[in-house]
């Protein structure tokens, strides 16, 4: 199950690259001035951190400090902390720092490369 939204969300993030370098590449940037300054290593070390960021993002959301404070700030009740939520948030999360430690791997490669 994981495998697949792994590979689903790697392929966005390759899609965004490539069009990302056609577009520098065409506005007159040069294709090779953009490999030559580590285009694609430092924009997929970029991407691993917004991936990391989100994933922790999401594993604290579920967590008992900010359903508390949401709470008290808005005066709602609505949904109560638990421990399932935590979870759910946590299950979120995983696949978001999966993608992330992927996508590290990759740009370790793509630097590795010199790309």
């Amino acid at each position: 199950m994981y495998f697949v939204w792994f590979l689903k969300g790697n392929l966005v993030v390759w899609v965004i690259n490539g069009v990302l370098f056609a577009v520098l590449g065409f506005s007159g940037s040069g294709w090779a001035n953009l490999l030559a300054a580590g285009y694609f290593s430092k924009i997929a070390f970029l991407e691993t951190g917004v991936a990391f960021l989100v994933g922790g993002a999401l594993a604290f959301s579920g967590s008992l400090l900010p359903n508390k404070a949401r709470e008290q700030i808005f005066k709602t009740a609505d949904e109560p902390w638990s421990m399932d939520k935590l979870r759910k948030g946590e299950k979120n999360a995983n696949k978001y720092i999966g993608l992330a430690l992927i996508l590290f791997v990759e740009s370790l490669i793509v630097a590795l490369f010199g790309f």
